[in-house]
């Protein structure tokens, strides 16, 4: 194997992996909120059923306050009732009393509906406490879990980066300068093997002139169809 393509090879290898922990340290922020979101989500569920239990709570005073006042008003038209001597008067107080009982009727009626709401409120607000709670240990585990990795991901790159100098070495600038072109317009695959005359990185057939060139080993040789650089495999 030519001592450049040795050379372009450990590289590559080197580069491949900087790109691959790059590539995870860029994500590791992404997972970090969709972790925090899955938080703030069963939070907002939990916080949803606590705030309808106690917007009941305050429809149920609000409703009994109306319901006071028109148990009030129906005493008061009774009274009136009572007091009058007149059929036609009579006769109206009788109505209103029974229009008003109509209605502490109805309040009745949705207290009960809110009292009946309220206390199947209890056990999903009881479910979604304890979900929550085991949610939030188990992504806020997680989360350290990838802080952590923040920083040993960060360490591996540094380390990655501090050598690859050395592995630049013998390798002349115009070649580098093709590597770095191809190594970032191909996906990280500047130097491919050539297998049965097929390039592994484009699996176009090359031509039986490049084969023979590949073969020989005496000069860099690349794909005719992509331009990445064709050695033996090992």
């Amino acid at each position: 194997m030519l001592d450049v393509i040795e050379k372009l090879l450990s590289l590559q290898d080197k580069d491949q992996r900087l790109r691959a922990l790059r590539e995870e340290l860029k994500n590791i922020p992404r997972e970090i909120a969709a972790k925090e979101k899955l938080i703030a989500d069963s939070a907002a569920r939990l916080d949803a059923a606590k705030s309808r239990a106690k917007a009941i709570e305050v429809e149920k005073k609000t409703l009994q306050i109306e319901a006071t006042a028109k148990r009030d008003q129906i005493n008061k038209y009774k009274t009136q009732q009572m007091q009058t001597r007149k059929n036609e008067e009579f006769t109206a107080f009788a109505h209103e009393i029974a229009s008003a009982e109509k209605v502490v009727s109805g309040i009745e009626d949705k207290e009960l509906t809110l009292m009946e709401e309220a206390e199947g409120l209890k056990p999903q607000i009881a479910e979604a406490e304890k979900t929550y709670s085991e949610e939030k240990s188990r992504y806020d585990g997680q989360i350290a879990t990838l802080k952590e990795k923040i920083s040993n991901v960060q360490t591996r790159i540094t380390e990655l980066e501090s050598n690859r100098p050395a592995a630049l070495e013998g390798i002349e600038e115009d070649v580098l300068e093709r590597y770095d072109r191809l190594f970032n317009n191909k996906n990280g695959r500047a130097i491919v093997a050539l297998e049965n005359e097929i390039c592994s990185g484009c699996h176009m057939k090359v031509t039986s002139q490049t084969s023979l060139a590949v073969r020989a080993e005496k000069t860099m040789t690349s794909c005719p169809q992509c331009g990445r650089i064709l050695h033996l495999p090992a």
